[in-house]
Formats: structure tokens, sequence, C-alpha cells
């Protein structure tokens, strides 16, 4: 593919929000089938492009200030592009129908995607900063309008927390180039090898750290998240969770691990016990929630800690394990969000004490219902799913470096079982509410996303190199630390000329089994 193709990927989500707009409001129909299109040609094109790698796009652009327009790939920023463009896709269809104010609602999801997609492209730094403070304006503006009864307090709490981070992010980034001692450069090439001082580099990861852990989130930065997630919606949070806090993730790589290795390697104990302690948060506050989207959110961030984990743990394995982590929680979050968003439309509530028996063949929604035990069974990490695989790679990989942390997120992993399941019983078991079930049955096109997730879910487990095949060569590259000293691994390193891979730990034939 030529070095075009990369700007065509930036191109389309742009052309696709001017065109939304021209279409005549006594024609408004047709807007959801043209955005639909317009994410499906996006994710045409990563695909040719994953198959068909293209050049670096470089264009001089304001080279005074160090930014230009340099776009690429790589094996850290493939994933989350298609992650991205694929999330995007199927929030538009999950999108209902009858959408209010279609045309400005679908022209942001396609800004968020515009966005998203220009930070994990960018290999200049301030080009990065710039897509990242451009998520926040579409994704405040489609809670505000949109969001639940308290969208106003949501959409202020998100944009004075992402506006924080934004800040954080800047300062960092040009403290980063400013003081390099190599010169002023914002490219990915020169701040992988610049030169700081001790003391400014402290200050730097400080920064991106803070900046990074509140998109991400990490707690005590999570403030925005739980209230975020249960006002948003449906579409928005699937959007938010399964993609756009994954700049959060891709940020630590990129920028923690990638251009400041000594001062991450200093800092990794602390940075290991934030994700210990989120993930741990996160699971407890699950199990005790009484909504199903905040139950949700909880989820979502516990799995965040898992995440942190890996990254601040750095070896070869974890740092595979941190990019398929990104991609298995993207997919079982947004499936999980998808369908607690069908059971809201047809049974306009989400609170679980008013939620029982949906299993029920005749007056429930079964299929819904079996999706959405299809989505906790890969939350809490059951084999065969997304999600075992993920924090096989997260455990085995942080062990040796971390064993208290890793222990205390194996804990947090068990945690999630148990609201897994009692969720699950107190939603789909029980007696029908006679006064209430009276819900109509989902149609096939409204479980259209929920089933592509759930068949991508289920293709990931049975499949784990879908996870761990695509940045092993960039994260082996990207390791600080030489990982477990088993003579399993050391054996799997020489085989494979580089990191271990998923089947050497795993039994005879289980690689294949999930």
């Amino acid at each position: 593919m030529p070095p075009i193709a990369l700007l065509l990927l930036l191109l389309v989500p742009l052309a696709g929000t001017a065109l939304l707009q021209l279409v005549p409001s006594e024609r408004s129909g047709l807007v959801r089938p043209l955005a639909v299109a317009g994410a499906l040609l996006q994710l045409l094109l990563v695909l040719l492009c994953w198959r068909l790698p293209p050049p670096d796009l470089l264009q001089p652009w304001l080279p005074k200030l160090g930014l230009d327009l340099n776009l690429g790939l790589d094996g850290l920023s493939q994933p989350m592009v298609l992650l991205t463009s694929l999330i995007t896709a199927l929030a538009i269809l999950a999108t209902p129908v009858d959408q209010p104010r279609p045309r400005l609602f679908f022209s942001l999801l396609l800004a968020t995607n515009l966005g998203a997609m220009g930070a994990f492209l960018a290999r200049n730094a301030l080009l990065f900063v710039l897509a990242f403070e451009l998520v926040l304006i579409p994704t405040t503006l489609l809670v505000a309008i949109w969001g639940g009864q308290k969208r106003a307090g949501a959409a202020i709490r998100f944009l004075l927390y992402g506006a924080v981070s934004g800040l954080s992010l800047l300062a960092g980034v040009l403290a980063l180039g400013w003081l390099n001692r190599n010169g002023l450069s914002f490219a990915y090439a020169d701040l992988a090898k610049a030169s700081l001082s001790p003391q400014a580099t402290r200050w730097v990861l400080a920064l991106l750290l803070v900046g990074f852990g509140l998109k991400l989130p990490v707690v005590p930065l999570h403030g925005w998240q739980p209230f975020t997630y249960g006002q948003a919606p449906i579409p928005v949070v699937m959007i938010l969770a399964g993609a756009v806090s994954k700049l959060g993730a891709y940020g630590l790589l990129r920028f923690g691990v990638g251009f400041l290795p000594e001062t991450w390697i200093a800092w990794s104990s602390w940075i290991a016990a934030a994700g210990a302690i989120t993930a741990v948060y996160g699971a407890l506050n699950a199990i005790v929630q009484d909504d199903m989207r905040r139950l949700m959110a909880y989820s979502s961030l516990g799995h965040m800690g898992l995440l942190v984990l890996a990254v601040a743990a750095a070896t070869p394995m974890s740092l595979q394990g941190a990019v398929a982590q990104v991609i298995a929680h993207g997919l079982i979050v947004a499936l999980l969000f998808a369908c607690v968003g069908l059971i809201e439309r047809k049974t306009g509530t989400t609170t679980i004490a008013e939620l029982s028996g949906l299993l029920n063949p005749l007056r429930g929604l079964p299929f819904t219902t079996g999706m959405l035990l299809l989505a906790l069974m890969a939350a809490a990490g059951i084999p065969g799913l997304a999600g075992f695989p993920a924090e096989l790679l997260v455990f085995e990989g942080s062990w040796t470096t971390f064993p208290r942390a890793t222990l205390v997120c194996l804990l947090a992993s068990g945690f999630t079982a148990v609201y897994a399941i009692r969720l699950f019983n107190r939603v789909g078991f029980g007696r029908l509410d006679n006064t209430r079930a009276d819900w109509q049955a989902t149609r096939w096109p409204e479980r259209l996303p929920a089933m592509a997730l759930s068949l991508l879910v289920v293709a990931a487990g049975i499949w784990p190199q879908a996870l761990v095949g695509w940045g092993e060569a960039t994260t082996a590259a990207m390791a600080l630390r030489s990982g477990s000293p088993s003579a399993l691994l050391a054996s799997s390193q020489v085989r494979t000329g580089g990191a271990p891979t998923l089947a050497a730990l795993l039994p005879s034939g289980a690689s294949q089994a999930g």
C-alpha cells in the first residue's frame, strides 16, 4: 500500500462527518447507513494496511515547532488502529434506528474516531497530543446532549478530568522535546534516543503518568469513569471503553517504556502497585453495585489494573500480555455494554433488582442474556475465550518481576468470577415480574453488533495467536527486563529467536483449545 493509505484512514471519518451535514432533514433515514458505510470503509482500509503495510508518511507541517504530519504503523499501533475502527463500526450499528438528532450524533462519533485514529497513527509526539485532545471535544458533547438524567454532571466531570489529562500530557511532551540535549525534535525516532537530565526525566514521566493514568484510568485518577459510563449512551460507552481508553495504555507503552526506560524501571514497582490496587478496587466495587452499567464500569477499571501491571513489569512476555489485554478487553467490554444496551432498550432499566428471569424462553430475553453470559465468562478469564490467553501472559510475564503485585491481581481476577456469577444469577434466573415483563424480543439487526463481538471473543480464545501475534517483535524490542529465567521460557526464546510464545506456556493441545 502507498503511504497515502495512512492519510486515507483519517480522511474517511473526516469526509464522513462533512457528508452527514449535507443530508437534508427530511432524508434523515440516510444518515445511519452513510455513517455505517464510512466506518466499514475505514475498517476495510485498515485490513488492507494490515495485509500490505504501507511505509511511513512524512510531510513537513510546522517544522520550526517540530510538528510534522508523520504517520506510520508498527506492531504496537496496528492492533490499536484495527480495534478502534472495528469498535466504531459496531458502535454505529448498535445505535438505534430512531436515534434523535442523528446527523450530529453520528458526526461526533466519527470525529471521536478521527481523533483516536490520529493518535495511534502519529509518529510525532506533538501530532499525538493534538489528536489526543481532539477526542475530548466530541465525546463530551455526546455525553452532554444524549446522556442520562445526570448527563450535565457527567459531561462536566468528564471534561475536567480530560482537560487535566491533556494539559499534563502536553506539558510532558513539550518538556521531553525542549529539554532533549540532542536538540529539539518531537519525532518518535528522535525521542527514543533523547537525552535528559535525571531530574528532568523524573518530572516528564510524572506528567505522562498523570496524563495517561487519567485516560486509562487507574486509581485514584478514575473519578470520571463510573459516572460517565453510567450516563453516556451505550454506543458512546462502547467507543470510550473499547477504544478511547486504549490511548492511555498505548501512551504508557510508547512514551513511558519506549522513551524513558531507565526512569520507568526505577518507578516500576510503584506503577505495579497502582495496577494491583486498581485491579482489586475495581473488582470489589463491581461486586457491590446495584446497576449493570456501573458494574461494567468498575469491571473495566479492574481489568485496566492488570494491564498496568503488565506494562510495569516490561518483560517480553508481559508486554505481549499488555497488547493482548488491550485487544481482549476492548472486545469484551464492548460486548458487555452492547448486551446491557439491548437489555436497557427492551426493559427500560439497568437496575439489577428490577431485572430477573431474563433467560425465560417465552417472555424474557434469552438470546441477549446468553451473549451477556458469554461476555461475563470472558471477563472472568474462562479458558476458550479472549480473556484467558491475555491474562495468562500478563500473570506469567509479571510473576518473576513483581510476585506480590501479581498475586494481588490474581486475587482480583477471582473476584471477577464472583460479581459475574452474582450478576447473572440475579438477572438471568428467578421469576419474571408479571407487571413489567411485556418486553419485545430483540430483532436480528439489533443483535448484530453483539453477535459479531461474541464471535470475535470466542475466536480469540480458540486461536490466541490473534491476540499475541500482532506486536511480538515490537514488544520484544521494547522489553526492559529479560523476564522469567525458567528453562521452559528460555527454550522458547531460543526456538523463536525472540519473546516466548503463548504455545510454550500451555499444555499440549491447549494453545488450540484456548
